[in-house]
Protein backbone atom coordinates (compact mmCIF):
# COMPACT_ATOMS: atom_id res chain seq x y z
CA UNK A 1 0.00 0.00 0.00
CA UNK A 2 1.36 3.36 -1.10
CA UNK A 3 -1.03 5.82 0.90
CA UNK A 4 -1.59 7.94 -2.25
CA UNK A 5 -4.72 8.60 -3.60
CA UNK A 6 -5.70 6.18 -6.62
CA UNK A 7 -8.89 7.65 -8.99
CA UNK A 8 -11.28 5.08 -9.66
CA UNK A 9 -14.52 5.46 -12.21
CA UNK A 10 -17.49 7.65 -10.61
CA UNK A 11 -19.71 4.52 -12.17
CA UNK A 12 -17.84 2.03 -10.27
CA UNK A 13 -19.90 0.24 -7.83
CA UNK A 14 -18.12 0.47 -4.62
CA UNK A 15 -17.10 -3.76 -3.05
CA UNK A 16 -17.68 -3.01 0.88
CA UNK A 17 -17.20 -5.92 3.57
CA UNK A 18 -20.32 -7.01 4.53
CA UNK A 19 -19.49 -7.83 8.07
CA UNK A 20 -21.45 -6.22 11.24
CA UNK A 21 -24.43 -7.67 12.63
CA UNK A 22 -27.29 -8.35 10.61
CA UNK A 23 -29.54 -7.02 13.14
CA UNK A 24 -28.05 -3.73 13.15
CA UNK A 25 -26.43 -3.45 9.82
CA UNK A 26 -29.12 -5.38 7.64
CA UNK A 27 -28.86 -3.54 4.37
CA UNK A 28 -25.55 -4.18 3.48
CA UNK A 29 -23.35 -0.86 2.16
CA UNK A 30 -26.16 1.60 2.92
CA UNK A 31 -25.39 4.31 5.17
CA UNK A 32 -28.75 4.15 7.22
CA UNK A 33 -27.44 0.30 7.51
CA UNK A 34 -24.21 1.04 8.45
CA UNK A 35 -25.76 3.57 11.21
CA UNK A 36 -28.45 1.74 12.46
CA UNK A 37 -29.07 1.23 16.34
CA UNK A 38 -31.22 -0.91 18.17
CA UNK A 39 -32.40 -0.26 22.19
CA UNK A 40 -30.71 -2.55 24.72
CA UNK A 41 -32.17 -1.09 27.76
CA UNK A 42 -32.80 2.28 29.65
CA UNK A 43 -31.09 4.85 27.95
CA UNK A 44 -28.64 2.81 25.89
CA UNK A 45 -28.51 1.61 22.32
CA UNK A 46 -26.25 -0.71 20.42
CA UNK A 47 -24.80 -0.30 16.71
CA UNK A 48 -22.13 -2.07 14.88
CA UNK A 49 -19.18 -0.04 13.48
CA UNK A 50 -18.47 -2.05 10.26
CA UNK A 51 -14.77 -2.91 8.69
CA UNK A 52 -16.00 -0.76 5.43
CA UNK A 53 -15.63 2.32 7.52
CA UNK A 54 -11.92 1.73 8.24
CA UNK A 55 -9.81 5.49 8.01
CA UNK A 56 -5.92 5.72 8.35
CA UNK A 57 -6.39 4.74 12.30
CA UNK A 58 -9.25 2.63 13.19
CA UNK A 59 -12.86 3.53 12.84
CA UNK A 60 -13.49 6.84 11.21
CA UNK A 61 -14.78 9.17 13.63
CA UNK A 62 -17.22 11.11 11.46
CA UNK A 63 -18.74 7.71 10.79
CA UNK A 64 -18.89 7.35 14.40
CA UNK A 65 -20.66 10.48 15.33
CA UNK A 66 -22.99 9.45 12.79
CA UNK A 67 -23.62 6.06 14.71
CA UNK A 68 -23.99 8.48 18.12
CA UNK A 69 -26.54 10.96 16.69
CA UNK A 70 -28.64 8.35 15.56
CA UNK A 71 -29.11 6.88 19.10
CA UNK A 72 -29.40 10.43 20.27
CA UNK A 73 -32.22 11.01 17.53
CA UNK A 74 -34.22 7.55 18.99
CA UNK A 75 -33.56 8.91 22.59
CA UNK A 76 -35.38 12.20 21.57
CA UNK A 77 -38.06 10.41 19.80
CA UNK A 78 -39.27 13.82 17.98
CA UNK A 79 -38.71 14.38 14.04
CA UNK A 80 -40.35 17.90 14.64
CA UNK A 81 -37.27 18.84 16.77
CA UNK A 82 -33.64 17.31 14.46
CA UNK A 83 -30.01 17.59 15.01
CA UNK A 84 -28.61 21.46 14.92
CA UNK A 85 -25.59 20.69 16.60
CA UNK A 86 -23.11 18.21 17.32
CA UNK A 87 -19.74 18.12 19.37
CA UNK A 88 -17.94 14.84 19.59
CA UNK A 89 -14.44 14.42 21.53
CA UNK A 90 -12.71 11.56 20.50
CA UNK A 91 -10.53 9.67 23.38
CA UNK A 92 -9.62 6.50 21.38
CA UNK A 93 -9.82 5.24 18.30
CA UNK A 94 -13.25 3.02 17.47
CA UNK A 95 -12.58 -0.43 16.07
CA UNK A 96 -14.25 -2.66 13.94
CA UNK A 97 -17.53 -4.96 15.90
CA UNK A 98 -20.49 -3.91 18.22
CA UNK A 99 -20.32 -0.72 20.54
CA UNK A 100 -23.13 0.64 22.77
CA UNK A 101 -24.27 4.29 22.80
CA UNK A 102 -25.32 5.83 26.46
CA UNK A 103 -27.78 8.49 25.96
CA UNK A 104 -28.68 11.31 28.42
CA UNK A 105 -31.55 13.94 27.73
CA UNK A 106 -29.66 16.91 30.02
CA UNK A 107 -33.17 19.04 29.22
CA UNK A 108 -36.24 19.02 27.13
CA UNK A 109 -37.70 22.02 26.77
CA UNK A 110 -40.69 23.59 24.31
CA UNK A 111 -38.62 24.12 21.06
CA UNK A 112 -35.00 22.57 21.88
CA UNK A 113 -33.61 18.89 23.08
CA UNK A 114 -29.80 19.04 25.16
CA UNK A 115 -28.62 15.73 25.34
CA UNK A 116 -25.05 13.97 26.08
CA UNK A 117 -23.79 10.66 24.52
CA UNK A 118 -21.15 7.99 25.48
CA UNK A 119 -19.94 6.04 22.80
CA UNK A 120 -18.55 2.79 24.77
CA UNK A 121 -16.47 -0.47 22.78
CA UNK A 122 -15.12 -3.35 25.40
CA UNK A 123 -16.02 -0.95 28.76
CA UNK A 124 -14.15 1.33 27.10
CA UNK A 125 -15.62 4.98 26.24
CA UNK A 126 -14.51 5.84 22.95
CA UNK A 127 -16.13 9.23 22.24
CA UNK A 128 -18.33 11.97 24.18
CA UNK A 129 -20.76 13.39 22.55
CA UNK A 130 -22.95 16.31 23.05
CA UNK A 131 -25.90 17.67 21.36
CA UNK A 132 -28.24 20.32 20.41
CA UNK A 133 -32.25 19.64 18.58
CA UNK A 134 -34.48 21.69 17.32
CA UNK A 135 -37.25 22.48 14.31
CA UNK A 136 -37.06 25.24 12.16
CA UNK A 137 -38.02 28.98 13.60
CA UNK A 138 -39.03 32.08 12.78
CA UNK A 139 -36.04 34.33 12.75
CA UNK A 140 -33.40 36.64 11.40
CA UNK A 141 -31.84 35.19 8.17
CA UNK A 142 -28.55 35.78 6.74
CA UNK A 143 -24.88 35.10 5.78
CA UNK A 144 -22.26 37.53 6.23
CA UNK A 145 -19.51 34.79 6.06
CA UNK A 146 -16.97 35.87 4.24
CA UNK A 147 -16.65 32.47 1.64
CA UNK A 148 -15.00 31.47 -1.70
CA UNK A 149 -18.20 31.04 -4.00
CA UNK A 150 -19.14 27.53 -4.22
CA UNK A 151 -18.55 25.04 -7.38
CA UNK A 152 -21.04 24.12 -9.79
CA UNK A 153 -23.63 22.21 -8.37
CA UNK A 154 -22.29 19.05 -9.74
CA UNK A 155 -18.46 17.75 -10.96
CA UNK A 156 -17.18 18.69 -14.22
CA UNK A 157 -18.18 15.71 -16.57
CA UNK A 158 -16.36 13.09 -16.93
CA UNK A 159 -14.78 13.25 -13.55
CA UNK A 160 -13.48 10.47 -11.63
CA UNK A 161 -14.05 9.31 -8.35
CA UNK A 162 -11.47 9.97 -5.54
CA UNK A 163 -10.01 6.72 -3.77
CA UNK A 164 -7.17 5.37 -1.83
CA UNK A 165 -5.84 1.88 -1.46
CA UNK A 166 -7.49 -0.20 1.61
CA UNK A 167 -7.27 -0.37 4.80
CA UNK A 168 -8.50 3.50 4.30
CA UNK A 169 -11.99 2.33 2.92
CA UNK A 170 -14.11 4.76 4.43
CA UNK A 171 -13.33 6.76 1.29
CA UNK A 172 -15.19 4.00 -1.04
CA UNK A 173 -18.17 4.30 1.24
CA UNK A 174 -19.32 7.76 -0.22
CA UNK A 175 -18.89 9.74 -3.88
CA UNK A 176 -16.01 11.75 -3.52
CA UNK A 177 -15.21 13.56 -6.59
CA UNK A 178 -11.83 16.11 -5.58
CA UNK A 179 -12.16 19.52 -6.75
CA UNK A 180 -9.40 19.52 -9.66
CA UNK A 181 -7.90 22.72 -7.46
CA UNK A 182 -6.36 20.82 -4.92
CA UNK A 183 -4.59 18.27 -4.91
CA UNK A 184 -3.77 16.25 -1.74
CA UNK A 185 0.04 15.44 -1.06
CA UNK A 186 0.82 18.13 -3.39
CA UNK A 187 3.30 19.59 -0.98
CA UNK A 188 2.46 23.01 -1.74
CA UNK A 189 -0.10 25.92 -1.47
CA UNK A 190 -2.46 26.17 1.95
CA UNK A 191 -3.89 23.70 3.64
CA UNK A 192 -6.97 23.28 1.90
CA UNK A 193 -9.39 19.90 0.19
CA UNK A 194 -12.29 20.54 -1.11
CA UNK A 195 -14.53 17.77 -3.28
CA UNK A 196 -18.43 17.15 -4.50
CA UNK A 197 -20.07 14.43 -2.87
CA UNK A 198 -22.89 12.49 -2.44
CA UNK A 199 -24.45 9.33 -0.90
CA UNK A 200 -24.07 5.71 -2.95
CA UNK A 201 -26.94 4.24 -1.86
CA UNK A 202 -29.48 6.73 -3.43
CA UNK A 203 -30.21 7.92 0.60
CA UNK A 204 -31.18 10.98 1.88
CA UNK A 205 -28.65 13.90 2.86
CA UNK A 206 -29.90 13.72 6.31
CA UNK A 207 -28.55 15.00 9.69
CA UNK A 208 -26.16 11.92 10.21
CA UNK A 209 -25.13 11.59 6.65
CA UNK A 210 -23.65 15.46 6.98
CA UNK A 211 -22.28 14.78 10.37
CA UNK A 212 -20.26 11.88 8.45
CA UNK A 213 -20.00 13.37 5.48
CA UNK A 214 -18.29 16.84 6.74
CA UNK A 215 -15.18 14.70 8.42
CA UNK A 216 -15.08 12.20 5.05
CA UNK A 217 -12.19 14.08 3.30
CA UNK A 218 -8.16 13.72 4.00
CA UNK A 219 -7.12 16.41 6.50
CA UNK A 220 -6.86 19.66 4.73
CA UNK A 221 -3.39 19.82 5.85
CA UNK A 222 -2.66 16.87 3.54
CA UNK A 223 -2.81 19.36 0.52
CA UNK A 224 0.71 20.83 2.20
CA UNK A 225 2.50 17.45 2.41
CA UNK A 226 4.02 14.91 0.51
CA UNK A 227 2.45 11.97 2.31
CA UNK A 228 -0.05 11.08 4.93
CA UNK A 229 1.40 12.76 8.51
CA UNK A 230 -0.79 11.54 11.91
CA UNK A 231 -3.51 14.17 11.98
CA UNK A 232 -6.30 12.27 14.00
CA UNK A 233 -9.34 14.65 14.73
CA UNK A 234 -9.35 15.20 18.65
CA UNK A 235 -12.69 17.01 18.85
CA UNK A 236 -15.01 17.57 16.05
CA UNK A 237 -18.22 19.78 16.06
CA UNK A 238 -21.02 19.79 13.31
CA UNK A 239 -23.50 22.56 13.10
CA UNK A 240 -26.74 21.94 10.74
CA UNK A 241 -28.18 25.77 10.46
CA UNK A 242 -31.13 24.05 8.49
CA UNK A 243 -33.70 21.34 9.84
CA UNK A 244 -34.43 19.87 7.15
CA UNK A 245 -31.33 19.25 4.92
CA UNK A 246 -32.89 16.75 2.80
CA UNK A 247 -35.29 19.02 1.82
CA UNK A 248 -32.72 20.92 -0.09
CA UNK A 249 -30.71 18.25 -2.10
CA UNK A 250 -33.19 16.17 -4.46
CA UNK A 251 -31.95 12.46 -5.20
CA UNK A 252 -29.16 12.00 -7.22
CA UNK A 253 -27.70 15.52 -6.10
CA UNK A 254 -24.31 16.16 -5.10
CA UNK A 255 -23.07 18.92 -2.17
CA UNK A 256 -20.02 20.28 -2.02
CA UNK A 257 -17.55 20.45 0.73
CA UNK A 258 -14.99 23.09 1.13
CA UNK A 259 -12.01 22.26 4.14
CA UNK A 260 -9.14 24.28 5.42
CA UNK A 261 -6.88 24.59 8.30
CA UNK A 262 -5.48 28.51 8.79
CA UNK A 263 -3.43 27.59 11.25
CA UNK A 264 -1.17 24.91 12.93
CA UNK A 265 0.96 25.21 15.61
CA UNK A 266 2.69 23.11 18.75
CA UNK A 267 1.39 19.61 17.72
CA UNK A 268 -2.05 21.04 17.02
CA UNK A 269 -4.37 22.16 13.86
CA UNK A 270 -7.49 23.79 14.01
CA UNK A 271 -9.99 22.86 10.41
CA UNK A 272 -12.88 24.63 9.22
CA UNK A 273 -15.27 22.90 6.89
CA UNK A 274 -18.42 24.00 4.95
CA UNK A 275 -20.48 22.01 2.99
CA UNK A 276 -23.17 23.34 0.50
CA UNK A 277 -26.40 22.08 -1.49
CA UNK A 278 -26.48 22.33 -4.63
CA UNK A 279 -28.74 25.54 -4.32
CA UNK A 280 -26.12 27.23 -2.93
CA UNK A 281 -27.81 26.56 0.55
CA UNK A 282 -25.21 26.07 3.82
CA UNK A 283 -25.72 22.52 5.10
CA UNK A 284 -23.71 22.14 7.44
CA UNK A 285 -20.05 24.39 9.04
CA UNK A 286 -17.59 22.37 10.74
CA UNK A 287 -14.58 23.42 13.22
CA UNK A 288 -12.31 20.19 14.18
CA UNK A 289 -9.37 20.04 15.93
CA UNK A 290 -6.63 17.44 14.38
CA UNK A 291 -2.68 16.43 15.73
CA UNK A 292 -0.47 18.22 13.44
CA UNK A 293 2.53 15.56 13.68
CA UNK A 294 4.86 15.28 11.05
CA UNK A 295 5.31 11.74 12.12
CA UNK A 296 3.76 9.23 9.36
CA UNK A 297 0.92 6.63 10.69
CA UNK A 298 2.35 3.37 11.02
CA UNK A 299 -0.13 2.04 9.06
CA UNK A 300 1.75 3.53 6.20
CA UNK A 301 5.05 3.53 7.27
CA UNK A 302 6.02 -0.02 6.98
CA UNK A 303 9.43 -0.66 8.79
CA UNK A 304 9.98 3.46 8.78
CA UNK A 305 7.65 3.99 11.12
CA UNK A 306 9.45 7.10 12.80
CA UNK A 307 9.57 8.48 8.91
CA UNK A 308 9.17 11.93 8.49
CA UNK A 309 6.15 13.09 5.59
CA UNK A 310 8.03 16.19 3.99
CA UNK A 311 5.95 19.50 4.68
CA UNK A 312 6.04 22.29 2.45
Amino acid sequence: MTGRPAAADASADPTPDAGGDPAVGAAAGAFAGDTAVVRVGEGRWRGELGERWLSLVGIHGGYTAAVASRAVAEAIDDPARPLRTLSAQFLRSPRPGPVEVDVVIERRGRTMVFASARVHQHDRTLVLVRTTSAGAAAGLVYDDAVRDRPRPAAPPAGAERFGIDSPVRHFHQVEVVMDPDVVPFSGQGNARLAAWLRPLDGGPVDAAWLVMASDVLPPASFARTAGPTRAATLDYTVHLPVADPAAHVGPGDHVFLDCRSPLAADGMAVEDGVLWGPDGTVLAVSRQTRLADERVPRSFAGNGSGAVAKLD
